[in-house]
């Protein structure tokens, strides 16, 4: 533009000169924008290079987008609590035994069957652990402490009811249904609490969150026993542990923080049910592969959990001696369940799990088909109650290893346990048809059943090892300098066919 033409437009050399060097500055500035937004994708990319070039393959590649803390102050914190809250809800079936032993022996209910007895606890086990992530999605619409809180009131409230229940369904519905709605809302929610504090330690943090069995056991088993025993029934029993349940409840709903926000009201419940059951992630083979197994385990759990205290008195112990030895389970869990997890964190999660099912069904075949006496009971019931909570330890970061700690968490914990839950609900009543009153040992196919169940459970989590070894194997593969020789070993691993399968299935490393 010319002199001439600038002026008779109305704008001035010194004006044009202005404008100019304004554009220049805001093309500057622009300028200076782009090169931070590209200088902060090349660090994210960066970061994102670095973050895969540390991928081993232990754990899900989501984990590393959003790595979880590994404790703080407030995820130990959150360990404890959902420990408190294991101990006071789920745990308290760990005393069942005690009640389900009474209930047999002193008629209670004059016409209840032994099947309807064993029915209470497997209702209020088995439906709250297949319906736990229902929970869940009331978190995930409504304040997580709300839901929770309305929890701890169902408890008390279902342990108040089953005090006065008149008849056996009663007791089924108050013991059992009702018990397991409480357990649903305030035990629910804390199923995906721990795995978004913890990552390399996620299983210690399981076992100390769920060593509350234990811990349940060793508080009521006893104090149970004596109120029963002192009163001559089961209604103080039964008020007693509601108070105390309820309390303690309160105090750790109060104290329990999860990592990130769990509630939204841009959801619905409707919205939160549907992603409960998402295909992409129910029909991956490694989930198939954990519910498999933890099927068939709960049987032999549910079996051993209730059936001791019965077992005692079908070998002519007195029902002290039987609660005395289901202390010794509870305590045995309670030590064991953490060791389990720092075990299973050292070792592997899938190694630990594998072993531990297949020594339970040896021990149980070489030494409970033998037991006789009250001291070998009491051995027994130590050794087995050191392995049996693997279940409870290590079902959850199994499944998490799979789909990681985010989004995906929950449909796949959801899929396990509803497929999972059903043998809690059923396995006690298996186990009493199989009773036989007139043998000197009553028990004993439902020891060779427990055998069964344990070995095949192991058994069926080897494809799991598999293929997590393979996942292992093909980042290493990627991201590791190697020699021609580890190159070798790879291809040979990585290969096709059955030959290479069982070779990465019974490969000896940490899985």
């Amino acid at each position: 533009m010319s002199a001439h033409s600038t002026v008779s437009l109305g704008i001035t050399p010194l004006e044009e000169s202005q404008s100019q060097s304004a554009v220049q500055r805001v093309l500057s500035r622009a300028s200076g924008v782009i090169e931070a937004i590209r200088d902060e994708n090349e660090i994210t990319r960066a970061e994102t290079a670095r973050a895969e070039s540390l991928y081993d393959g232990q754990y899900n590649v989501a984990d590393l987008e959003d790595t979880p803390p590994d404790g703080t102050f407030w995820g130990w914190v959150a360990a404890a609590c959902v420990c408190s809250i294991n101990t006071f809800s789920w745990g308290v079936n760990s005393a069942f035994g005690v009640y389900l032993n009474y209930y047999l022996e002193a008629d209670v209910f004059p016409g209840a069957t032994k099947r309807q007895f064993a029915t209470v606890g497997g209702l209020s086990l088995g439906i709250s652990f297949m319906f736990c992530q229902f929970g869940n999605v009331l978190a995930k619409r409504y304040p997580l402490k709300l839901v929770m809180g309305a929890g701890c009131a169902v408890v008390f409230l279902s342990f108040w009811l089953a005090s006065i229940a008149k008849n056996v369904v009663q007791l089924m519905m108050f013991q059992g249904l009702l018990m397991a709605v409480g357990f649903v809302l305030v035990a629910g929610p804390s199923v995906v609490i721990l795995p978004s504090w913890f990552l390399h330690k996620r299983s210690v943090a399981a076992g100390i969150g769920y060593s509350g069995a234990g811990l349940s056991g060793l508080i009521f088993s006893r104090s149970s026993s004596a109120i029963i025993t002192r009163t001559g029934s089961q209604v103080w029993a039964l008020r007693m542990m509601g108070l105390v349940c309820g309390a303690m409840l309160a105090v750790s709903i109060a104290l329990v923080r999860p990592r990130r926000p769990f509630n939204s009201k841009n959801t619905s419940v409707w919205r939160e049910t549907r992603r409960l059951f998402d295909w992409h992630v129910i029909k991956a083979l490694p989930v198939q592969y954990v519910c498999a197994w933890s099927f068939v385990y709960n049987f032999a759990y549910t079996i051993m959990l209730f059936s001791y205290s019965s077992f005692c008195t079908s070998i002519g112990l007195s029902s002290d001696q039987g609660a005395i030895v289901m202390t010794v389970l509870n305590v045995a869990q309670l030590v064991g369940r953490p060791l389990l997890g720092y075990v299973s964190d050292a070792l592997g999660r899938c190694n630990t799990t594998i072993i531990c099912s297949l020594l339970l069904a040896l021990l149980t075949g070489v030494f409970w088909v033998f037991v006789t006496t009250y001291a070998e009971m009491i051995v027994f019931a130590f050794l087995s109650g050191l392995l049996l909570g693997v279940n409870w330890v290590n079902f959850t970061p199994l499944t998490a290893d799979i789909v990681g700690s985010g989004e995906d968490l929950m449909p796949a914990i959801s899929y396990v346990s509803m497929v999972s839950g059903l043998p809690y609900v059923v396995a006690e009543v298996v186990a009493l048809e199989m009773v036989n009153d007139s043998r000197a040992n009553p028990y004993f196919w439902c020891q060779i059943f427990v055998v069964i169940t344990c070995a095949v459970s192991g058994l069926l989590l080897l494809p799991y090892r598999e293929w997590k070894i393979k996942r292992m194997l093909v980042a290493r593969a990627k991201t590791a300098e190697h020699s021609d020789t580890r190159a070798t070993r790879y291809t040979l691993l990585l290969g096709g066919g059955w030959y290479a399968f069982w070779l990465r299935m019974l490969y000896p490393v940490k899985a």
